[in-house]
């Protein structure tokens, strides 16, 4: 608990700027005076004027000299903006204090501070500002300067009505606040989330450009380098042997040989992923999955449930549908194997199944499974994350994660009309019960929304065979 209210004390999250505060403070002011003029002079009510206007006085006072020390400041810390808010709550409440107390129809402004805490500072600034607009309620329903009308009658309504306006007002600080906060929360949440999702499909981006840099690159230097071959076999064949410059010239000739080799397998790369925009699905789920080939978990490729290798599939005769290679489709794909692998035992599935009309590809493993406390809200960013342990911020994306690299999936394939699907695979046991096996991700697609046909397509397939292990 204590490191909890460390946490809060010195965090320095707040995005609201000194104009603004300022801004509505003058609003607030001019409104202010304008009430406590026609209360005062045309209604012809008799309250403590004087100290009303004493306080509207040194709230101008304050605000112009605000307004100097933070000229500077471009975004207040959540510090300054607790006390900024803290004077606002002071301010109207000894207003309502020398004009009538809890009585006064202004009194529901006592609650905007705390709301504008709740959707803009940490929580432990908005329990505490909570607090102190519950205790100035509760100290203006029983000790306040009443209002006296021009007949000279206290203007008071009934205890029942003060009590029953007074509990109201509570129950709205506490209700409205923790509504706000939620809100908040959710879109801050959904902010950063979809940060990520920005960062991470421009990562794929930038590689899917470097690939084509390299093809380009390739293309040339073969040039040059095919005359600086040329030349150099020509003098070899003018030279003798024993000659002092032959073995050089013959060493300049194997370089050049094997800059092209490399210079080829570089472009053939950068052609694949670069220049061929349409790939069969196979292939996708393939080159999606292999920057986990490598590591101690298998990865099993299955066709319409039937175990099958890379090298060897009939694009005809199994109906795989072409796609285009987008890079929000191999991310998407890729992010749910790499969360599949992370909490396997020893093996991940993935089933493609298809026929004339849909598209279902299924990503299973054999760990745990989806732990039934959040399986209603897989998909959501930082699953993990409370807004109550933020020092614990980096244990949690470290040990457990945060549930965004789901998130980020859901969003890139919904992108590409995909819908996804969450349960865990159940198996019979030997004592009759069924157990969780696995966690078990499926992805199901209209085919005509993603299936590219052969007549549209502008670049024929080229197939690399490769093995998979």
């Amino acid at each position: 608990m204590i490191n909890f209210i460390k946490s809060q004390i010195y965090l320095n999250e707040s995005w609201i700027k000194p104009r603004t505060l300022l801004n509505l403070r003058w609003l607030a002011i001019v409104g202010q005076g304008i009430a406590i003029a026609v209360t005062d002079m045309v209604l012809d009510f008799t309250f403590n004027v004087e100290a009303c206007l004493i306080i509207i006085l040194v709230s101008c006072i304050v605000n112009l000299a605000s307004s100097i020390y933070f000229r500077t400041e471009k975004r207040l810390s959540a510090f300054k903006t607790f006390f900024f808010l803290c004077f606002d709550l002071t301010q109207i409440s000894l207003l309502l204090f020398f004009s009538g107390g809890i009585s006064n129809p202004f009194t529901m402004l006592i609650i905007v501070p705390a709301i504008v805490s709740a959707s803009s500072l940490p929580i432990f600034y908005l329990i505490t500002l909570g607090l102190i607009t519950l205790l100035c309620i509760l100290l203006l329903s029983v000790k306040y300067f009443p209002i006296i009308d021009s007949s000279g009658a206290v203007l008071k309504s009934p205890d029942v009505i003060l009590v029953g306006f007074s509990t109201s007002l509570m129950i709205t600080v506490t209700f409205l606040g923790s509504y706000v906060r939620r809100i908040f929360l959710d879109n801050s949440k959904m902010n950063k989330a979809l940060q990520a999702t920005q960062v991470a499909l421009e990562k794929e981006r930038k590689l899917t450009a470097l690939t084509g840099v390299v093809a380009a690159l390739g293309h040339e230097l073969g040039s040059p380098l095919a005359t600086i071959k040329l030349a150099s076999s020509e003098i070899l064949s003018e030279i003798d042997n024993d000659s002092p410059i032959y073995q050089d010239i013959k060493l300049i000739f194997d370089q050049i040989e094997r800059c092209k080799t490399i210079i080829s397998d570089m472009g053939s790369l950068g052609k694949d992923d670069q220049y061929v925009k349409i790939i069969d699905f196979y292939t996708l789920l393939f080159e999606a999955s292999q920057p986990y080939m490598k590591l101690e978990k298998q990865i099993i490729f299955k066709l319409n449930g039937v175990r099958q290798g890379y090298e060897g599939i009939s694009i005809k005769e199994k109906m795989i549908p072409l796609v285009r290679r987008e890079p929000e489709l191999i991310h998407g794909i890729r992010n749910i194997v790499h969360n599949a692998v992370k909490f396997s035992k020893s093996s991940v599935d993935i089933n493609l199944i298809v026929n004339s009309s849909k598209i279902n590809l299924e990503i299973i493993d054999d760990g745990k499974g989806f732990s039934y406390d959040v399986t209603n809200m897989i998909g959501e960013p930082f699953l993990n994350r409370t807004d109550f342990n933020l020092s614990d911020e980096k244990t949690n994306m470290s040990e457990e994660g945060m549930g965004l690299g789901l998130f980020i999936a859901n969003i890139l394939l919904e992108r590409n009309k995909g819908k996804l699907k969450f349960s865990n695979v159940k198996q019979t046991q030997n004592d009759g019960k069924k157990r969780i096996t696995g966690a078990k991700v499926e992805i199901l697609w209209d085919r005509s929304s993603i299936e590219v046909l052969q007549q549209d397509k502008k670049a024929k397939v080229k197939e690399n065979p490769r093995n998979v292990s």
